[in-house]
């Protein structure tokens, strides 16, 4: 089933990868942006595993007014980790999307034996460490985690769930919700190191946090989950509670826009209606990113 310019316009790729980055890219940020306008796509949210990439959405949008482009912080020792400093900057300087950590999340450590992926490896040596957690040996949620909720919550920023275990993705959507933060994201519960049970996704989604729907899980280097697993947890969660995004940029994959019209050209196949496929890719991540709609 083909997938034209037209019906790809006003979607958004909230969670795309891209060149400069420690990690082997298919594009960089320059080639991304391309892409993404000749598809007729409305825009993308960077994301990077080991920097701010608000200052190279900004370069971007000079060269590409016509596409909505945002930068992101991932919470990374690379960043300070749990840093609010460099969380308040991030959010000052147009950050949509704050993240908790991923490479450097003890979770994620935990699931690959280190800060890099078992499908990809870092093209520079990283230093080993602990990794981070987000609850204390009782439990609780750490103080400062509150503090950057609050600085989210009061930039009306979306608060995102990182490589946490599925114990602190819990406790994060729990803390999120307490500190007055409207857009919660939980990322790709599909994929092996944040793979979550479909009765958990269906609770979180009931409490107010939306769910990422990835492309990457269903890649044969990434396979955690087959196009009738993922059609029937979009269903069971709820279209209005999901968000389609491809985490692509590894250089073994499409490039992230051919890979966003590909996921959308199977989810069709598969039987899910247009109009939800277009709740999922344009109007929830406009509300997310507090653009208007434009589906």
């Amino acid at each position: 089933m083909n997938i034209d310019r037209s019906f790809l316009q006003g979607f958004i790729d909230i969670h795309v990868h891209s060149a400069p980055s420690i990690f082997p890219r298919s594009v960089t940020d320059q080639e991304l942006a391309e892409q993404v306008r000749d598809a007729g796509m409305r825009g993308f949210v960077l994301k990077a595993h080991e920097e701010c990439t608000v200052s190279r959405a900004e370069i971007l949008k000079r060269s590409f007014p016509e596409l909505d482009i945002f930068g992101s912080l991932v919470l990374n020792v690379f960043v300070g980790g749990l840093n609010p400093y460099a969380v308040d900057l991030a959010l000052k300087r147009g950050a949509k999307i704050i993240w908790m950590p991923t490479g450097s999340a003890k979770h994620h450590l935990g699931f690959y034996g280190g800060s890099d992926y078992s499908a990809q490896k870092s093209e520079v040596a990283l230093r080993p460490l602990q990794g981070i957690e987000i609850l204390d040996k009782q439990g609780r949620v750490i103080p400062v985690l509150y503090e950057i909720l609050d600085m989210i919550a009061e930039a009306g920023a979306v608060a995102a769930s990182g490589h946490l275990s599925p114990r602190e993705t819990i406790a994060f959507v729990e803390a999120a919700q307490e500190r007055g933060v409207e857009k919660i994201l939980v990322a790709h519960p599909d994929l092996g190191v944040t793979q979550m049970p479909l009765d958990l996704q269906v609770d979180l989604a009931r409490k107010g946090a939306y769910l990422e729907k990835s492309y990457l899980p269903l890649m044969p280097d990434w396979k955690t989950i087959d196009i009738e697993q993922m059609v029937e947890s979009i269903r069971r969660i709820g279209p209005e509670r999901c968000v389609l995004q491809t985490d692509f940029g590894q250089v073994n994959h499409p490039s992230p826009p051919e890979g966003y019209r590909s996921f959308v050209s199977l989810l069709r196949k598969s039987g899910l209606p247009d109009r939800d496929i277009r709740r999922m890719g344009a109007q929830n991540p406009a509300e997310l990113l507090n653009l208007p709609d434009k589906s």
